[in-house]
């Protein structure tokens, strides 16, 4: 029977309840009812005989059934052999975690039944499992930031014993995982990590890097290390006394304020014996250092100052301290500048040179900033404030008033020629430079020429610097007076032509300057009356001072070389007055040679300036107008003004000049040159008196032309005579002092009126008198070093002397004519000096 096609229920043993699927016993007494093979005689009573035995298979179909399944139960043998040899290996012999997995693969796969061996191979593994799991987040050290930088403990955190069992455990299980040397060679480091820890920790002053670096390694592990907390509170003061060592060592960068911030962050630390001994050296290098910049900040603004030797002794206290002190610092540099200003002092003493007013200057400004009291320094601002007001009196003695130069730019040879009006032609002078030498510094304006004198080292070189801007001068002024006097005899009329300071066009009246021969407008200028007489007029270019004589200027030379100090206005002042020597050695040549003859007979000649000529009424309003400070101390002849220019030239506004044309090179340089000396020197009014001197009555005729206005022929003498001008201005300033009215100097001015008749007057009394003041003037040169600074008294007595030897401005003056050698007085002119 089939036992395929009856339910599973109805095929079971009714003994043992076993579903037969291969064999079962019936019997026709109980239809129905099965019993297996093993529970025969539990079926009924019946004979053997009459049971049925029912099967499935037959003997043919069970060979091959027996053979499968003889083959399943070997492999699960196989399986269950493998699996005890697993769980039962050795530690070398152990096999790894996927072994293990495949069998249980292997068992599912072959449907082998669920036993114990199975179960257990499965609990290894889930063990296996959760170990390699763990074993990989303690190696991948997976630890949030916030405990890293906090220190804190991670809440899965294993601590080393913890760590060291789960090593032992995974040695204890019967696989092997591939964390477990891993896991075993963290464990290891922990251990080396603890060790070096704890050996650091046990010195006295571990170093802050290695510290630092076992905080670095510890990072990697994702253990509970109980060092940690301690080893950031040391490596806190490692960093605090490294960092209070490495101030220590530099003491010039250790400030008060670092030894402050120091202890401020010291007092944060936890206690510690190194940090306590620490703080204590450091509060009492705080104090020291406290105490001795208060007492350097006392000593420099101590008044009165403290010597150099006792500033010294508290410097050399102040350098034994290891810290940097802003007033010791200021203290110590106050001292050392002391010393180096002394050291100056004296090498500029040594040195055997005259000490320069700049350097003396900068001497006195850098002895009033050091905080020291100088003993030389008194003496130095003593020098400096002689040296100003020898500058004062020189500069009182040579300026005008409210002139817009400065002393400097009066002494020195003039820069500016030519800038103001026309520009300076390029002529080259005839008077060449010393041989040997070339013109190596610019000397372009007033202070290229303040700066070589500033620094030149020596005398000469000052001289030399000052003698090429002569030449210079020279040159460029020679330039310009035949450019002006060019274009004002130039019979072509240029539309262009501008002259005056208002740079317009020539309009008369006109008048013209001496010494750059510029012609200027009555109106822009102040243009002195002819009722003052005959004057040589400079513009306000050329005047620049007040000319003193030579008598009050050699001692402002001999006081400066008293001082014995050097300054450009000092240096220019020696070079004026050997120019002026210089000058006047030619003057005397020239006049004792006797070739000035021939230069009195051109002088006049000609019809100048025929242009722009102004009528009478333009000339008798230019009359009007008042003395400019443009005319220089001295006046000439007045019938130099009747031969030098026409009444009806635009230039007949009372002034005299000497033509260019109408004299030789060398008196033409020597005149100009005498204009550019800023001194006023007899030679001067006696060279104008002899070059313009009224010639003889044969002179005359011999020159005489049809286009000579006969005006000329009846214009009084033009003679000197010192007698009657000397009693005519005492008479003048004894009536200003008894305060007389200007009627009755009208009145005695008439007394001493000439008359018609000519009274021939001796010239040798004016000569003599120039002579006697040229010996004066060399007398005063030679003994130049024993002169004083003039006094007032000096000074007034100079004036009078002066005004005794000037020119007479009266209009119709009888002067000394001929050779004759007494000097005849009118009647008038007797009472006037016996009135006197």
């Amino acid at each position: 029977m089939d036992f395929e096609l009856l339910p599973d229920d109805e095929r079971q043993c009714i003994k043992c309840k076993t579903t037969c699927f291969m064999s079962a016993i019936s019997c026709s007494c109980k239809p129905g009812l099965l019993v297996c093979l093993h529970h025969v005689k539990e079926l009924c009573s019946c004979p053997p005989y009459k049971y049925k035995l029912r099967y499935r298979y037959t003997l043919d179909d069970l060979y091959p059934m027996m053979n499968a399944l003889k083959l399943r139960a070997e492999s699960y043998n196989e399986w269950a052999l493998n699996v005890n040899e697993a769980l039962e290996a050795k530690i070398n012999k152990k096999k790894s975690l996927v072994s293990f997995k495949a069998l249980i693969e292997e068992s599912e796969m072959k449907k082998f039944p669920d036993n114990d061996l199975l179960r257990h191979l499965r609990l290894v593994t889930q063990d296996a499992e959760k170990c390699a799991s763990v074993a990989q987040q303690l190696l991948n050290g997976k630890r949030q930031t916030r405990y890293r930088s906090g220190g804190g403990k991670s809440q899965n955190q294993l601590t080393v014993n913890e760590l060291r069992q789960f090593v032992t455990q995974l040695y204890a299980l019967p696989c092997v995982l591939s964390q477990t040397p891993l896991l075993k060679d963290l464990l290891n480091r922990v251990e080396d990590f603890q060790q070096h820890s704890q050996k650091l920790l046990s010195e006295e002053m571990p170093s802050a890097a290695e510290l630092q670096d076992l905080l670095d390694v510890s990072f990697e592990f994702d253990v509970e290390l109980p060092q940690l907390a301690e080893m950031r509170i040391r490596l806190e003061q490692a960093r605090w006394l490294e960092e209070v060592q490495q101030a220590c060592l530099d003491p010039s960068s250790l400030t008060l304020d670092d030894m402050r911030r120091l202890i401020d962050l010291g007092v944060g630390l936890a206690p510690y014996s190194a940090v306590e001994k620490a703080m204590a050296r450091l509060q009492e290098l705080l104090t020291v250092s406290e105490h001795w910049d208060d007492k350097a900040r006392s000593l420099l603004k101590a008044r009165p100052r403290h010597s150099l030797n006792s500033l010294a002794t508290a410097v050399k206290e102040i350098e034994e301290i290891p810290a940097y002190l802003p007033n010791g610092a200021a203290l110590k540099d106050s001292v050392q500048r002391a010393r180096d200003w002394l050291q100056d002092v004296e090498a500029l003493q040594v040195g055997g040179r005259v000490p320069v007013l700049d350097t003396l200057i900068e001497l006195v400004t850098r002895g009033r900033s050091i905080p020291v009291h100088l003993n030389s320094l008194p003496r130095l601002e003593l020098l400096v404030a002689e040296v100003q007001a020898w500058k004062e009196c020189a500069a009182n003695t040579f300026l005008t008033e409210n002139s817009p130069y400065s002393l400097l730019e009066v002494l020195c040879p003039r820069c500016d020629i030519g800038l103001w009006g026309l520009k300076r032609k390029q002529r080259k002078f005839k008077e060449p430079l010393p041989s040997g030498k070339k013109k190596s510094t610019k000397l372009e304006s007033l202070s290229d020429l303040e700066r070589a004198l500033s620094e030149s080292k020596e005398t000469a070189s000052a001289m030399a610097t000052l003698g090429e801007a002569r030449l210079r001068e020279m040159e460029a002024l020679q330039s310009l007076r035949l450019a002006n006097e060019g274009k004002l005899l130039s019979p072509v009329q240029d539309v262009e032509l501008k002259v005056c300071l208002c740079q317009k066009a020539p309009a008369a009246p006109m008048i013209q300057c001496e010494l750059c021969r510029d012609a200027f407008h009555s109106s822009c200028v102040a243009v002195p009356s002819i009722s003052q007489g005959p004057r040589i007029w400079l513009c306000p270019h050329c005047r620049r001072s007040e000319k003193p004589p030579l008598e009050k200027i050699l001692p402002l030379l001999a006081s400066l070389q008293r001082i014995r100090v050097r300054l450009p206005e000092g240096d220019a002042l020696r070079y004026m007055i050997e120019r002026t020597v210089n000058w006047q050695h030619r003057a005397q040549q020239l006049l004792s040679s006797g070739t000035l003859k021939s230069v009195q007979d051109r002088v006049g000649s000609g019809l100048w300036y025929s242009r722009w000529q102004a009528s009478a009424g333009q000339v008798s309003e230019t009359n009007k107008v008042s003395q400019p400070t443009g005319t220089t101390s001295f006046s000439l002849p007045d019938d130099w003004d009747s031969r030098a220019s026409y009444v009806h030239s635009p230039f007949s506004t009372g002034r005299s000049r000497i033509p260019l044309h109408g004299i030789s090179p060398e008196v033409n340089e020597l005149l100009m040159e005498a204009q550019l000396l800023q001194v006023s020197l007899p030679e001067i009014q006696e060279l104008y008196q002899t070059l313009l001197a009224k010639p003889t009555p044969a002179q005359q005729t011999d020159r005489s032309s049809p286009a000579r206005p006969s005006s000329e022929k009846n214009e009084c003498c033009r003679g000197k005579r010192d007698g009657i001008n000397s009693l005519e201005r005492k008479l003048k300033r004894r009536l200003e002092r008894e305060g007389l009215s200007s009627d009755r100097w009208d009145r005695v001015k008439k007394m001493r009126t000439p008359k018609k008749k000519k009274i021939k007057l001796s010239h040798s009394k004016d000569m003599n008198s120039f002579k006697l003041e040229r010996e004066r003037s060399y007398e005063l040169v030679r003994s130049a070093e024993t002169h004083s600074l003039p006094s007032d008294t000096s000074y007034s007595e100079q004036e009078d002397s002066e005004d005794e030897d000037a020119i007479c401005p009266a209009v119709s003056c009888l002067q000394p004519e001929g050779d004759e050698g007494g000097a005849v007085l009118t009647p008038k002119q007797s009472r006037l000096e016996e009135w006197l």
